[in-house]
């Protein structure tokens, strides 16, 4: 689910003044509170890469998720440094320019209640293809159990339970949103069609993010598709936004019910 993605920790710890025991006339010194988690952001620049990444302080104050994230970042980056030194010797032994890569991705807390912490990640890449890349993926992070869980382990009844609570609504908004896009010149979609772009895809190929006020259930659920997954290219990305309803509080596992809430209608 996740694209490579580094990390480091950063803790603001306290530091007080020393104060000699027989000096009557100052107050005893205080324990320092306790360190806080802080947001991450790093930035390296080099001949062959530019590497961005930046982490929300709810991430950095969990080490296990941090710890994670910070191997897959960094088996990312090798493979990228080494894409680009070949991709530079090549381009020397054949007298064409090489331009450094470039990768980013930032986290952002999307819904955060006291069992599940749900993150957006977006991603950017450059390898000096015809284009460049980017994406999105959601993490979910159950604090009960310390791991990472897929969104379909949330329901009793499992992906069949997320088809049926979420898949007409997500393929009807699709629709409408590349009408939007393309246009009356372009054809309807039509079910069954050849061409992939016509079709509703399927929640495996998607990122379902859901969402709500920090502090609170999480009432909406977006889900979204990278460029090449619904639509060409040229047409980006598309999101739909739908709303947590009474059916699938129903759905949910009881473990999980108190982290969601229905929205009430406007």
């Amino acid at each position: 689910m996740l694209k490579a993605i580094p990390l480091v920790l950063l803790l603001v710890s306290g530091c007080g003044s020393r104060i000699a025991p027989d000096d009557p006339g100052r107050a005893a010194p205080q324990a320092a509170a306790p360190a806080a988690a802080q947001p991450v952001a790093i930035d390296e620049k080099g001949d062959l890469l530019d590497f961005h990444f930046a982490l929300p302080a709810e991430v950095s104050a969990i080490p296990r998720l941090a710890t994670a994230l910070r191997a897959k970042a960094t088996a990312h980056k090798a493979e990228l440094l080494k894409g680009a030194a070949e991709d530079k010797a090549y381009r020397a032994k054949n007298d064409f320019p090489f331009r450094g890569y470039e990768y980013s991705t930032d986290f952002a807390v999307q819904g955060d209640t006291p069992r599940l912490l749900s993150l957006e990640q977006k991603w950017f890449e450059d390898t000096g293809g015809a284009h460049p890349m980017h994406g999105t993926a959601a993490l979910l992070w159950d604090r009960s159990a310390g791991r990472e869980i897929a969104f379909t382990d949330l329901f009793t009844g499992g992906p069949a339970a997320l088809a049926r609570l979420f898949e007409d609504s997500w393929c009807s908004g699709l629709d409408k949103a590349r009408a939007e896009k393309r246009g009356p010149s372009q054809p309807e979609a039509i079910p069954g069609a050849g061409d992939p772009f016509s079709q509703c895809p399927k929640f495996a190929d998607l990122a379902l993010i859901p969402s709500g006020k920090p502090g609170q259930p999480m009432n909406r659920v977006t889900i979204h598709a990278d460029p090449y997954v619904a639509g060409p290219y040229s047409e980006g990305d598309y999101d739909v936004a739908l709303p947590v309803t009474e059916a699938v509080i129903a759905a949910l596992k009881p473990a999980y019910r108190s982290s969601f809430e229905a929205q009430r209608p406007q």
